[in-house]
């Protein structure tokens, strides 16, 4: 069933230019952020001062979509230019359930140091080997107490983080650099959830705490794909969150908010420490997610099983050193984050793209030039969190709808983001647009065989999984489910 992309790579490294000519690359990652949260983005203002600031100076992307929204799996993809099926890391578990990434699959790392970069990453890693070319430090917690949130280790290694990458950037470097800061942050809302489950989260008075997104409610739970009406029996923090109030829900948005002003605050730090010598003025900086967070949309927090915007469309924003300041791209195009990263990077330094990457650089899109070639589609993969139960579904967003599909009892979705952004009404039951759900399963059928993925002979296996109730988190009853992590508080 699993294989590995094994396509013939041809790295070709162009020679290497003099250091004063090839920018620094400043990648800052954040786990869990999302758009919505964003000043940049428009819909929430006053948490992300520091970000705003690079996107006033940049480009913003707002339709970047994630490979995969879990950590590991986007994580692999990232720093490969693959998708998970490509990479074969298709969950967060280590070592038997995913393999190590083969050295025959170049990575930005290889890529970068070959081509004279020093190559440098620090923060979270989670990536099963994707990683190699970089030299990594390994962040020291420093754990502290909070008068406001409850912070747990995600806070802490983010400390020990920031003030790694700002020692390496305050000094002077005689060769370009390639630097990933990785932070953890937003990622303490998942630790969140279960203080204030168990009522260890501070109280708030209601008239401070932010309001629901209009896409709260999920107008007919019997017109969603099964897995994503039972994410409450699969998944420890929604069984957590699945018999919340409206209160509860504005308090995890309130505490989301907070751990991202968090890290905010450190990457100002970052910037500071950047800027504080020459390299800064020839650094490229990009900030992205590996991927997003429900954010109480249908109900949801944190990330599982589901493909909706939240989670699935990252923030994505590139300014710096050559790069057009532009407050919007005309006809702004589909970006598959996962796999376009990789050669945008090296189309800016100057370094050729290997045969075997499948994206397409969007660097005339940060010079205020057209891209040539475009994504008629961008895609999304689910496969399991923990290897515990398997859910296989696929996403695919073409320029004015997402089609979903799930091998479990063959689930289906279709949403028009034109005139449905927040994916309330499923289209896929609608005799109306029988025509539009044939097109996009067949794009899935293609994409399947242009990218060698094995989705079809996936299977789902839930095992004793509850789903005894009324769909519908809070219809929930029982135990926390069949995730090995749900024992965890």
């Amino acid at each position: 069933m699993k294989r590995f992309y094994s396509a013939l790579c041809l790295t070709g490294i162009l020679a290497p230019a003099f250091a004063q000519e090839k920018p620094n690359i400043l990648i800052i990652q954040c786990d869990h952020l999302t758009q919505r949260v964003v000043g940049a983005y428009g819909e929430t203002r006053g948490v992300t001062p520091t970000i705003d600031r690079i996107a006033a100076q940049g480009v913003v992307f707002t339709n970047a979509y994630i490979g995969c929204p879990l950590s590991q799996p986007s994580r692999a993809g990232l720093w490969t230019g693959l998708m998970p099926h490509q990479t074969n890391v298709r969950s967060n578990s280590d070592i038997p359930f995913n393999k190590t990434i083969p050295d025959h699959i170049p990575t930005l790392g290889d890529l970068f140091t070959k081509a004279g970069y020093q190559a440098v990453h620090f923060g979270k890693t989670h990536d099963m080997g994707a990683l190699r070319g970089f030299s990594h430090k390994e962040p020291t917690a420093k754990p502290f107490n909070d008068p406001n949130f409850p912070v747990n280790q995600d806070s802490f290694l983010d400390v020990g983080t920031c003030e790694d990458v700002t020692d390496f950037l305050s000094k002077p470097h005689d060769q370009p650099f390639i630097c990933i800061a990785d932070f953890q942050n937003p990622h303490n809302i998942c630790g969140f959830i279960g203080a204030l489950t168990n009522g260890q989260a501070p109280d708030i008075d209601t008239t401070q705490l932010p309001g629901l997104p209009a896409n709260f409610e999920v107008q007919d739970w019997s017109k969603i794909p099964t897995p994503v009406q039972y994410i409450c029996c699969s998944n420890r923090r929604m069984f957590q969150a699945s018999h919340w109030s409206d209160r509860d829900y504005r308090h995890y948005i309130a505490a989301f908010q907070y751990y991202t002003r968090m890290v905010d605050k450190q990457i100002d730090q970052v910037l500071q420490a950047l800027y504080s010598t020459p390299n800064g003025k020839n650094t490229v900086i990009v900030l992205l997610a590996d991927h997003g967070d429900g954010m109480a949309s249908h109900r949801l927090v944190t990330k599982h099983i589901s493909f909706y915007d939240e989670t699935t469309r990252i923030p994505m924003i590139v300014s710096g050193a050559g790069i057009k300041n532009q407050a919007k791209i005309k006809n702004e195009p589909l970006i598959q984050a996962t796999t376009d990263l990789l050669p945008t990077l090296c189309d800016i330094s100057g370094i050729a793209i290997p045969d075997c990457k499948p994206g397409i650089s969007f660097y005339p899109l940060l010079k205020g030039e057209k891209m040539e070639k475009q994504h008629p589609f961008v895609a999304s993969e689910w496969h399991s969190e923990y290897d515990v139960i398997y859910t296989p579904g696929r996403m695919i967003r073409s320029k004015q709808y997402k089609y979903t599909h799930y091998q479990e009892e063959n689930g289906e979705e279709l949403y028009d983001l034109k005139n449905d952004p927040g994916e309330r009404i499923n289209l896929a039951y609608d005799p109306k647009y029988k025509k539009i759900l044939r097109q996009h399963r067949e794009l899935l059928k293609n994409y399947t065989v242009n990218t060698n993925d094995d989705y079809y002979s996936l299977k789902a296996n839930t095992k004793d999984c509850g789903r005894q109730h009324t769909p519908g988190y809070p219809s929930h009853t029982g135990e926390g489910g069949c995730d090995i992590q749900s024992k965890r508080k």
